[in-house]
Order: C-alpha cells, then structure tokens, then sequence
C-alpha cells in the first residue's frame, strides 16, 4: 500500500507553488513596466521631432544668407568614421559657436522643445557648457537639447566614379553637418542634417 503524503507536507508544496508564480508574476509586471517608461519615452520625443529637425533647418537657412568663404575657411578634413556615427561631444563636433539671441533658433547651442514642439533657447545656460553624458545635471538640465555643427571639406560620402562628373572641374565642396541631441541620448538617436556647399 502507498502512503498518502501528509497534510502538512501538501500546504507546504502549496504554499512554494504560490510564491513561485508570485515571483514570475512580479518579473513579468516589471518587465512591463520597464517597456512603458520605454514607450512612453519614445511618444514623447516623437512629439517633439519636429521642433528638433527645425533646430537643424534654421541654422542652416542663415548659412544660405550668409558668406560661404568664411564657412569654407572653418572646413576640416572628412573624418574616416562617418560623421554622424561618431559620439556626441566628440572632436572633430563642436557645440555651435554663434551667439545666442532671444527668440531665434537659428543661432546658439542650447535648446528647449516644449511639449507643444516650441523650440526656444535655453538662454540660462553658459555658453561652452558640454552636452556629453558624463556632464553633471546641476550644470545643464535635463530637457536641454544642444546642437553641434561641424564642416568638413569634400562631399558627405565618396561619389562613385561615374557620379564624379556631377561635381564641376575646379569646384571645391563643403559639407555642413548639424546634429541636436538631448543629454543622455545615445549617436543613433540624435538627429543629423547635412548640407552640400559648392565654393
């Protein structure tokens, strides 16, 4: 005859399958919770993308209206890694020298882009102040974005051989790179425009 097991040894089994799957319980309500933050996250900066690719837009129309000789003369040679796949903060970026003015986009470093998709200048933060990761949030806030130019010499990428005809003899190239980024975000989810220049 086989013995039955005891009652105490069954609430104990019992008691061990409940906190098992309390515990896969918990794992997979934090999980989940983790993948809201995440999503949430993303929603917000797809809320502003726009006031992010206008940080870009603007600096880019006063070039059109100012000299492009002084801008050729800042031309430094391609980097070999591509340059939007280089960290942020990293030479040869730099943050954008212009001075900043009240209510234009289109000059200074620092940014806000508020939920709306306004982008105003964060005024309040000194000039220089670096945007890398390892920046201090008692310097630059949190929700500022910064915007980095860098102008090197030639086209964005090598033409093909056959394409190299669509650049006219004795012409000399310039590509002008502007990158916004928030601090803590990575080189693949900053937003990154280029614009051709012939002198």
């Amino acid at each position: 005859m086989r013995a039955l097991p005891s009652s105490s040894s069954r609430r104990g089994s019992g008691l061990l399958e409940v906190l098992i799957s309390m515990s896969v319980l918990a794992l997979a309500a934090v999980g989940a919770v983790m993948g809201m933050v995440a999503a949430t996250r993303d929603v917000k900066d797809g809320q502003v993308l726009q006031g992010r690719r206008m940080l870009l837009e603007a600096r880019v129309q006063r070039l059109w209206l100012a000299s492009k000789l002084e801008l050729a003369n800042q031309a430094v040679a391609r980097p070999a890694t591509y340059p939007p796949e280089l960290a942020l903060g990293a030479a040869p970026w730099k943050l954008d020298p212009s001075t900043p003015q009240a209510g234009d986009v289109g000059t200074g470093a620092y940014f806000r882009v508020l939920p709306t998709g306004q982008v105003v200048p964060a005024l309040d933060v000194p000039n220089g102040t670096p945007c890398d990761v390892t920046t201090p949030d008692a310097v630059l806030p949190r929700d500022v974005y910064c915007r980095e130019v860098l102008v090197t010499k030639g086209l964005p990428k090598d033409l093909p051989a056959a394409a190299q005809a669509m650049v006219p003899a004795g012409a000399l190239p310039f590509t002008f790179w502007t990158r916004a980024f928030r601090k803590g975000d990575s080189a693949e989810r900053a937003i990154v425009h280029s614009e051709v220049f012939v002198q």
